[in-house]
């Protein structure tokens, strides 16, 4: 018998708004969490998640929290360059990194925390974290999206946005497109000129005073052939077939490092079995 007071849950209760794993495999107590959030073929979630858990762990909780197993952060430059250079490589592998990983396709922003080392944190702690990470993302009017989508973490309160990073590889990207068709263009003409029969020797003078005559009456007649011969004869014909091939094949390439990456830590998850989770 149920309370007046007490009903059974809908079945559907609305889309969902983030999610949020949990692992704990140990049976002591844990020093620090540490936030995983790469998830497949390098999607990211909401830039606001990752600051309202770190806020929630080390502002209100007193637990300190770590980013790209960076267990001793302290704020150097080699630091930072370090745990941005990881979240780089981790994106550009684009395998998953977390059963959070799973809800990127989707359009839902989740995040896990592991709990690393031994110290003093209890159960009670992370109880506290988890409940308060629910009620920040059960208040929420509307779907994350004030925040960025596309950023590289240095550290739990620094980051570069796309803003800052975008321009310089476009520029990178656009001097090989501009290097490649001045090449290409390069490629269709003769590089040198033809050499040009020498003179013989033992030629009279009276043959050189003929050849210079003539050509002197032939110079006002053929002045304005004279470039359009030499552009003609200067111009290559070339093959498309070739190049348009090649560069089909390499762009072909890319897919057999995503074939092999996607299934790669899918047959590993299954040889080593990671530590249990729990999906909130």
């Amino acid at each position: 018998m149920q309370p007046p007071s007490v009903q059974p849950l809908p079945l559907k209760s609305g889309a969902l708004q983030g999610g949020l794993v949990v692992e704990y495999p140990f049976d002591h107590r844990f020093e620090s969490l540490h936030i995983v959030y790469d998830g497949v073929n390098g999607q990211l979630p909401n830039l606001d998640l990752i600051n309202t858990a770190v806020s929630i762990a080390g502002g209100q909780m007193g637990i300190g929290a770590n980013l790209q197993e960076m267990w001793d952060h302290n704020d150097s430059y080699e630091a930072r360059l370090q745990t941005i250079l990881r979240g780089m490589a981790k994106q550009g592998f684009g395998y998953a990194t977390g059963a959070h990983s799973s809800f990127m396709p989707y359009h839902i922003d989740a995040i896990t925390l592991q709990t690393k080392g031994d110290g003093w944190q209890d159960e009670m702690a992370l109880g506290r974290t988890v409940e308060s990470l629910c009620r920040s993302l059960n208040n929420l009017l509307e779907h994350l999206h004030q925040s960025f989508f596309f950023y590289l973490l240095m550290q739990t309160n620094r980051f570069v946005s796309i803003g800052t990073y975008l321009p310089s590889a476009m520029l990178i990207a656009g001097n090989f497109t501009i290097m490649a068709i001045a090449l290409w263009l390069r490629t269709g003409y003769y590089m040198g000129s033809k050499p040009q029969p020498s003179v013989q020797t033992g030629a009279s003078q009276d043959e050189k005073k003929e050849q210079a005559a003539s050509s002197q009456d032939k110079s006002k007649t053929e002045a304005t052939n004279v470039e359009q011969k030499s552009d003609a004869n200067s111009i290559i014909e070339r093959q498309l077939a070739l190049p348009l091939s090649f560069v089909v094949g390499l762009h072909l390439l890319g897919l057999v490092p995503l074939f092999i990456f996607n299934n790669l830590s899918y047959k590993v998850s299954h040889i080593f079995p990671s530590s249990p989770s729990y999906i909130l």
